[in-house]
């Protein structure tokens, strides 16, 4: 069963080289991995093909495209079973990857999804917490389960209650679908996304149409955020921040690409989601259930404090969708609604147990410390014993203890 790892790439060499390396140390000969090359001008060409691996296929898309069509491009250019898609300041835990593939064959199920761990790049003048890697206890050496996301995240969705979603929600941006099940989601067309942010686009497709997926409590990949993340350009394209340059770019794509979401989500996070949502719903003629409108618009105007130079955007776009879809009372009420707090008191001591059940050490591993780096030290840390957690002949707390134990020669961070 041939496995692709998708990774689109633009104009980020630097880090994309160590990203594609972190794909090349998984020892499995049945893998693609597709590095998409969006028309950059440095020199990721030459970095791709510095790398003799049969196992790449690199593409080139010729001219500049957007984020949406880029996703696309790449999918149509890979041939495997199932699909990974992982960022170019990203990367996989490769000695992990034989479970992942072990839990695929062994239950076939339309995709897996698990908990990615986090890495920041530690780039001077830039982030907080940079150059380390936090293990959680809730997040490694997990049972898997089995979900359908239709009855799981349903209402949470439409309800825009989003952190009941995460983790357990189909991914497959730091995630594993089958190429069965996004050819059966896929919409009307040649496409298999149809709104600008195409991993969301996919997962709430996912959870509107339902499936049989399968969830890991374990780190397969890293999710890398640097100066030069699109991610990390939402709500901070000030011109001087570290993300205005990623931020503009995503802009301008995303004007040249001909389909359009029904509403503009102006680089904040709260109207990604709540964009997509509504261009999801649309184009797939989803009339099941209406989203609270209230508790969206609510959300929706969450950062126009922390962004003055985006309030007056933000404002014209919700008025004009509610204009749109007759929702104008549901948005007066929202605005009449106290801000609501960045964390309710319940989730500030789910996160404060989180953090006592967790540690953290630095990504240095033999003089390097990028994504790679952090790579190796999941690897070494976490070892070997989630095959024997899987067999259910170790414990989940026998696995932590054991890699707990192998982190004591690493330097820990706070």
């Amino acid at each position: 069963m041939k496995i692709s790892i998708i990774i689109p790439t633009r104009e980020r060499a630097e880090y994309m080289r160590y990203s594609l390396q972190t794909a090349l140390e998984i020892q499995d000969a049945n893998i693609e991995i597709v590095v998409c090359n969006n028309a950059s001008c440095d020199d990721s060409e030459a970095v791709v093909k510095s790398f003799s691996d049969p196992r790449i296929h690199y593409v080139n898309t010729g001219a500049r495209i957007s984020m949406r069509e880029n996703f696309n491009h790449a999918l149509k250019q890979s041939s495997g079973e199932y699909v990974i898609f992982f960022g170019d300041d990203d990367g996989i835990v490769p000695s992990q990857f034989k479970y992942l593939r072990y839990l695929l064959e062994a239950h076939r199920p339309d995709g897996l999804s698990w908990n990615r761990a986090t890495y920041g790049w530690p780039v001077e003048g830039y982030g907080r917490k940079t150059g380390g890697v936090r293990f959680y206890r809730h997040s490694a050496y997990g049972i898997p389960f089995f979900y359908d996301p239709k009855n799981k995240n349903l209402n949470a969705l439409m309800d825009c209650q989003l952190s009941h979603l995460m983790p357990v929600t189909p991914n497959i941006y730091h995630g594993c679908v089958s190429r069965a099940y996004l050819n059966k989601i896929a919409p009307k067309g040649d496409d298999y996304f149809d709104s600008a942010i195409p991993d969301v686009n996919f997962e709430y497709r996912a959870i509107m149409l339902g499936g049989n997926f399968l969830h890991a409590d374990h780190p397969f990949s890293i999710n890398g955020y640097s100066p030069a993340s699109t991610g990390g350009a939402h709500n901070k394209n000030k011109s001087e921040s570290p993300g205005a340059k990623a931020g503009h770019a995503f802009i301008a794509e995303n004007k040249a690409d001909p389909l359009k979401d029904v509403m503009d989500h102006a680089l904040t996070v709260p109207l990604v989601f709540f964009s997509t949502l509504e261009t999801v719903i649309k184009r797939m003629g989803y009339t099941k259930r209406l989203p609270d409108y209230l508790a969206w618009y609510h959300f929706g105007l969450s950062t126009r404090k922390d962004n003055l130079e985006l309030a007056p955007r933000i404002m014209e776009i919700l008025t004009q969708h509610a204009n749109t879809t007759g929702s104008e009372e549901q948005l007066a009420a929202a605005l009449e609604m106290p801000r609501k707090p960045k964390r309710t008191f319940k989730e500030r001591l789910t996160r404060i147990n989180t953090q006592i059940n967790s540690f953290r050490v630095s990504a240095a591993f033999e003089g390097e410390n990028t994504i790679l780096s952090a790579a190796h030290v999941y690897d070494t840390i976490l070892g070997d014993d989630y095959e024997d957690v899987i067999d259910q002949s170790l414990s989940r707390n026998a696995a932590w203890k054991f890699a707990r134990r192998r982190a004591k020669p690493f330097v820990r961070q706070l």
